[in-house]
């Protein structure tokens, strides 16, 4: 691997690829850095949320999707990819190494005309049924990754989950550290990050949002009311194990099972209230199953077209010497 020659398209096309990625709030909390062969894949602690995930659990899970897209991008360019993930305290903020080499067989590449049309789709979806293929083969997008993807579909599993949402909703509307948090994230126009106001969605005409709603400003708590599905189509993405590694996993899985969604013209968002509590998230643990660590709550379903939210330039997230 060390006798590859990365050409200027080569690291272009990867980190294009990988900011792309869905990230809490839209903070890109990621920075890299090119070492040969090897892409660095590091945190950046200035777009951290220490008041909506003090575990930094969501900062690793956006990570990993970052680095699902980067390896597609290396696909793209004809290379294969290896992933080192790291806990390093000399370098605290290093999370990952991807060593790129001879293609791999991972037919990633198949998924490098998606990656700009994955959009997180806070609509109003459609009420037609995902198809079983197309949900087993999302499940299987999944587990190449290691972990799995374990639909809601019994009604008491539903409005289980929706109690949590709801009750989790209500932590956050309590939160004065919260709430302070995503007024700098969330809201008004952007142009390089965060959740701008075009982006949030409509407000739920009645009953609890099938898309969660981020709005803190005024203006955007009044916004236009919408009709959503009647039955949303949910999942739980778990893992066997927890921990930073874990998480950096599970958003590598999360992001092939997005990207596998846009490939079938499908609309996803995120309902992840849950998964950012401690107290709560234990509520949609599977006890009896050996996947008992939910990491992201994914809605899938059909929905209009939506613009991409912004996103921070190459210059600002790729490292020199």
């Amino acid at each position: 691997m060390s006798g590859i020659a990365l050409s200027a398209d080569d690291r272009e096309t990867m980190i294009l690829a990988a900011v792309l990625a869905p990230s809490m709030h839209n903070t890109q909390p990621w920075r890299f850095r090119f070492a040969g062969s090897v892409v660095e894949v590091y945190r950046d602690r200035d777009r951290e949320l220490p008041a909506e995930d003090p575990q930094r659990r969501m900062l690793f899970v956006s990570l990993g999707a970052a680095i699902l897209n980067l390896r597609v991008g290396a696909a793209v360019r004809g290379y294969g990819s290896q992933v080192r993930h790291l806990v390093d305290k000399r370098r605290p903020d290093l999370v990952a190494l991807v060593e790129l080499g001879d293609p791999d067989g991972s037919q990633l590449s198949v998924l490098g005309p998606y990656l700009t049309k994955r959009r997180t789709n806070r609509q109003p979806y459609t009420d037609e049924r995902v198809p079983d293929e197309t949900r087993a083969g999302l499940d299987l997008a999944a587990r190449i990754e290691g972990a799995r993807l374990q639909w809601l579909d019994r009604p008491s599993l539903r409005w289980w989950l929706h109690m949590a949402t709801k009750e989790a909703g209500g932590a956050d509307d309590a939160s004065r550290a919260r709430i302070a948090e995503r007024r700098q994230w969330v809201g008004g126009d952007r142009s390089v990050d965060g959740v701008p106001s075009r982006a949030l969605g409509p407000r739920a005409a009645r009953g609890l949002p099938a898309a969660r709603d981020l709005a803190v400003a005024a203006a955007d708590l009044e916004r236009p009311l919408g009709v959503f599905e009647a039955e949303p189509q949910l999942a739980v993405l778990a893992t066997r194990f927890d921990g930073p590694i874990e998480w950096l996993r599970a958003g590598q899985a999360m992001e092939r099972v997005l990207l596998a969604a846009a490939s079938h013209g499908l609309a996803t968002s995120l309902l992840n209230q849950v998964i950012e509590h401690a107290e709560l998230r234990w509520q949609i643990n599977d006890p009896l199953g050996l996947w008992q660590r939910p990491q992201a709550v994914l809605r899938v379903g059909y929905g209009p077209p939506v613009l991409r939210t912004p996103r921070r330039p190459i210059a600002d997230v790729l490292m020199h010497d």
